[in-house]
């Protein structure tokens, strides 16, 4: 009985674990479609340049595919979740602080 318990418990893990894989996935895309989106308004002024580092840095941030433990994976994968919600974070922050600007 208690082998079932932990295979449902592993079950669930992994599910957890494909769908933190694929929010980061998706965030990704999003950092690259957002940039493409308001690249002329970000190289206009340093404070922008400054933004498109920081997305391309979100871009390049990747999972350790070395990694065994499952715990230490999708820590791994929520790092970059983290990472690249703060790029968008940051982009929006930036684009709404212009447009505010821009009145």
């Amino acid at each position: 009985m208690v082998h079932f318990a932990d295979s449902d418990n592993e079950d669930s893990f992994v599910k957890l674990e494909n769908k933190a894989g694929e929010i980061r996935k998706t965030l990704l895309g999003v950092l690259l479609l957002a940039k493409n989106i308001w690249k002329d308004e970000l190289v206009q002024r340093p404070e922008g340049i400054e933004i498109i580092e920081t997305i391309e840095k979100a871009e390049e941030t990747f999972v350790n595919s070395s990694l065994t433990d499952p715990n230490e994976r999708l820590e791994d994968i929520l790092n970059v979740i983290h990472s690249r919600v703060n790029g968008i974070f940051e982009l929006l922050e930036y684009i709404s602080k212009i447009r505010q600007q821009n009145k």
